[in-house]
């Protein structure tokens, strides 16, 4: 195996670097879905486990194509220097607009499920029919054979 010119040594390492921005990139979407969803502990073990594995997994490709293989120590360096370049700069335009286009959306589905609502409730498809309500009804009713066993 030939080993890396300088050139395409520096190449690397701003190949590194812009993968570190794209991690801080997916770092600030997860954060702003997480914001606005208000996830709790699980979901939010859930979303950093998500982004560990997708980061796990970029590095992993990162390396096989990009460096052959080899281990490159100004690697590690690029890519956190991208993210720390990312989270200063960049990071607070992106996480405004995430915010703006996630509320946005929000708001249209609630819209939406606010007319729907008013349209079911105009329509009176509210009122289940009387065979569904009275069929309802019968599994509501704990049964006879629970009951002789001691099963509520």
């Amino acid at each position: 195996m030939e080993p890396f010119t300088n050139q395409e040594q520096l190449l690397l390492l701003l190949r590194c670097v812009l993968l570190g921005t794209g991690a801080g990139l997916l770092y600030d979407v997860l954060r702003t879905v997480r914001y606005h969803f208000g996830c709790g502990p699980g979901a939010t073990a859930v979303l950093d486990a998500l982004f560990w594995g997708l980061l796990l997994c970029g590095l992993f490709e990162f390396h096989l194509l990009f460096a052959a293989g080899q281990n490159r120590f100004f690697a590690p360096v690029g890519m956190a220097g991208g993210c720390v370049l990312y989270l200063l700069t960049l990071s607070g335009a992106v996480r405004a607009a995430l915010d703006l286009m996630i509320g946005t959306i929000l708001q249209c589905v609630c819209a939406v499920g606010a007319a729907a609502q008013q349209l079911y409730d105009r329509t009176g498809l509210s009122r289940l029919p009387e065979k569904i309500r009275i069929f309802t009804k019968k599994f509501a009713k704990s049964s006879s054979i629970f009951r002789r066993k001691g099963i509520k």
